[in-house]
């Protein structure tokens, strides 16, 4: 939402990284099972990425608690999954290098 304005530095320092397609998919499945009147297409579009455009405020309020359940949701599940990265090793050095 209105990510984009021409700051003197030309937004170097303010880039914004996407929203991953797990978070946007989570959220407007949690959406989807919230009661209520559905968020229209065009306000999603608005909410995960950077352009200026109007949301209603019952929609925005409504994404926005998606998001938090979805952001929530998305962590507990990294979590319980095992890391595949490597675990750091510590190596003993000899003064005879």
């Amino acid at each position: 939402m209105c990510g984009f304005h021409d700051f003197p530095d030309g937004n170097f320092f303010r880039r914004a990284r996407p929203p991953s397609a797990a978070l946007i998919a989570r959220t407007r499945l949690v959406e989807k099972s919230m009661t209520g009147d559905s968020v229209p297409d065009e306000a999603w579009e608005t909410f995960f990425t950077p352009v200026c455009g109007a949301i209603d405020l019952r929609h925005f309020e409504r994404m926005f608690k998606s998001r938090q359940t979805a952001l929530a949701f998305l962590f507990m599940q990294s979590k319980a999954r095992p890391s595949l990265r490597e675990k750091p090793k510590f190596v003993c050095a000899t003064d005879d290098l």
